[in-house]
């Protein structure tokens, strides 16, 4: 992209962020078609992508393929938390998210093999979790265990986005959970993720080992997440000594 051609991008990305925040758009709105705004601004059909582009990576504007694109609401976002697992009370589903889950029987591949510590073309159930709201996907979680560990089945609903019912199924086969280690990366999208996200914000990685008392590594999840509408809680609990009970 040229000089001229970015700083003209910014310059229409900036007047519409202007027009939204002055309210000539509601939330849930649709912006005017694409063609419109390119002739408005006369400029070529790239650069008036670009600007919208840089907009949905900021969380303002949502495209609808075959629709066009809207003015986002505000505060709409998915929340990844480490801890929910570490609560005396189990955190309850997020209503406001549909799950599905596809449940198959596989072989694992070299990478995945690699992760697992397993032999590659080993047996595995696989896990494919797709939460998504309004019309809208949310996350993706990919979850391996296996069959050396155990041989599960079908999870319950209510579904986890995240794959925690895949943890309840490995309770129940007598296999627990005694680590779990949380890589947070983040990268552009590929094209067919920023067609599923219908984004091209940059996308957040998440990669879940989980381990077992004797350090077998007993699932794998891989969680894809938009980064303009998910973040990712991470919290740390102190142990605080009473000074008194210290002596």
């Amino acid at each position: 992209m040229n000089p001229t051609m970015a700083g003209r991008y910014q310059t229409i990305a900036e007047d519409l962020r202007r027009l939204i925040a002055a309210g000539n758009w509601r939330a849930g709105e649709q912006l005017p078609s694409e063609a419109e705004l390119a002739s408005q601004y006369r400029a070529s059909r790239p650069t008036l992508r670009s600007a919208l582009d840089l907009l949905q990576a900021e969380g303002l504007v949502e495209k609808f393929h075959g629709r066009g694109n809207f003015v986002r609401r505000p505060g709409d976002r998915t929340v990844y938390d480490s801890a929910r697992h570490t609560s005396d009370r189990p955190s309850a589903p997020d209503s406001t998210l549909r799950v599905s889950v596809e449940v198959r029987r596989a072989k694992a591949s070299a990478g995945v093999a690699s992760l697992l510590q397993v032999q590659a073309g080993s047996p595995l159930t696989e896990y494919e979790y797709v939460s998504s709201a309004d019309t809208s996907v949310r996350s993706v979680t990919r979850l391996y265990v296996p069959h050396k560990v155990a041989r599960l089945g079908r999870p319950e609903a209510p579904l986890s986005p995240w794959g925690d019912n895949v943890r309840e199924l490995l309770t129940a086969a007598g296999v627990h959970v005694a680590s779990s280690v949380e890589r947070v990366t983040s990268r552009l999208p590929s094209a067919k993720e920023r067609e599923l996200f219908r984004s091209p914000a940059p996308v957040l990685v998440v990669e879940r080992t989980s381990r077992d008392v004797t350090g077998q590594v007993v699932e794998w999840a891989l969680l894809l997440l938009p980064g303009d509408r998910a973040e990712v809680l991470f919290t740390t609990r102190t142990h605080v000594v009473n000074r008194e009970e210290a002596g």
